[in-house]
């Protein structure tokens, strides 16, 4: 969404939309809704936070929040859904540029690992929350989200199958790679997030790189 002068717009297959200003209250409140839902989440858990704290937080009747949300699990995977949707875009656009794979790998990691230590709140939740959640994978919100996940390993499968062909990978299945990639870097995120002391996760983003690209193992054995 996109603001433009006073109103907001909205851009539908290609065309412009103008939002009423019903719609754009709509769409505020919302917002407002989901931002204090992640503080009460962040604050004492899915299964600890209520309806009504998170009504209180965002300053409306708990009633005002079933009208946006139908329960407490839809709230909580409308948060996961959208910053899917947000860092799902930003690597695929990424991912598309006329660079060589090895630099929209790099530019990737960079996106990703920026966006979390912006988001550090969400996911903080969604690590400590996850496990519990799945059962929800088979529900309709869960299978979305996975859905979105495979689409996003299928966008970085092609990208190493590209950088095979160009000689910047070795011929391993492509697929894999994409897996390891993910793995990495959902391993360097874990750790930062549980970490007791303070650092920056993108200063992890070379290490992260490296491991990837080279390996841990010598090219050339000690005699």
């Amino acid at each position: 969404m996109n603001g433009g002068s006073n109103n907001e717009q909205i851009f539908l297959k290609g065309e412009r939309m103008q939002l009423s200003r019903k719609e754009r209250e709509y769409q505020t409140h919302r917002k407002e809704i989901l931002s204090a839902a992640e503080g009460v989440f962040a604050e004492k858990g899915f299964f600890s936070s209520t309806m009504s704290e998170i009504a209180e937080r965002a300053e409306f009747g708990t009633g005002t929040l079933y009208k946006y949300f139908k329960s407490k699990d839809a709230l909580y995977f409308t948060l996961i859904d959208e910053k899917t949707d947000a860092i799902n875009h930003l690597a695929k656009a990424e991912l598309s540029r006329q660079t060589s794979p090895v630099e929209r790998i790099r530019r990737v990691l960079d996106l990703q690992f920026e966006f979390v230590e912006k988001n550090r709140d969400f996911f903080r939740i969604y690590t400590s929350e996850r496990s519990r959640f799945e059962w929800t994978m088979k529900d309709e919100l869960g299978k979305g989200i996975h859905d979105k996940m495979v689409a996003y390993i299928k966008v970085l499968t092609q990208v190493m199958k590209e950088g095979m062909k160009e000689g910047e990978f070795k011929p391993m299945d492509p697929t894999d790679l994409a897996h390891a990639l993910v793995g990495i870097v959902n391993s360097f995120i874990f750790e930062w997030l549980i970490s007791p002391k303070p650092y920056s996760l993108v200063s992890k983003k070379e290490v992260a790189l490296e491991i990837f690209l080279k390996g841990t193992q010598r090219t050339e054995r000690r005699r």
